[in-house]
């Protein structure tokens, strides 16, 4: 399997979700915050190491994941592969760029992350049964 412009985009975006935990290590406490709960209260702490490369690496997986899925079961669209891997990517990435921010001290509005993340949830899957042309019948 050849690298396409979508691995190519995916692992920029991957790149660049590594490259802001590096940048952020110094304002970074000890323990990081990786889980907060509805309210938007820190319920799920690890050492700063692990926080700033644990999203990186969970993106790496789903990476190739989606590769070798796609690869061995490839849509029907040409075009659904490639916008669900960046889609999810990105996602991932602002999650990791959130994560990290609310961790440096910076003012980050947590409370409508579990609708944005529905609401991203919603219309991937919305973009996928379109161009896959899905029938409930």
């Amino acid at each position: 399997m050849r690298p396409t412009r979508t691995d190519c985009l995916a692992t920029a975006l991957l790149v660049l979700a590594t490259l802001a935990g590096v940048a952020l290590w110094p304002q970074l406490p000890a323990e990081v915050a990786i889980h907060f709960s509805a309210s938007g209260t820190p319920d799920n702490y690890v050492p700063k190491a692990v926080g700033v490369l644990m999203l990186p690496a969970i993106m790496l997986g789903t990476l190739v994941v989606l590769r070798l899925s796609l690869h061995f079961d490839p849509p029907s669209d040409p075009m659904t592969g490639p916008v669900v891997t960046v889609a999810t990517m990105g996602f991932l990435g602002a999650i990791h760029l959130l994560v990290l921010g609310w961790n440096a001290g910076y003012p980050v509005p947590l409370d409508g992350l579990i609708v944005g993340s529905l609401v991203w949830a919603a219309l991937i899957t919305a973009y996928v049964i379109r161009t896959e042309g899905f029938s409930w019948t």
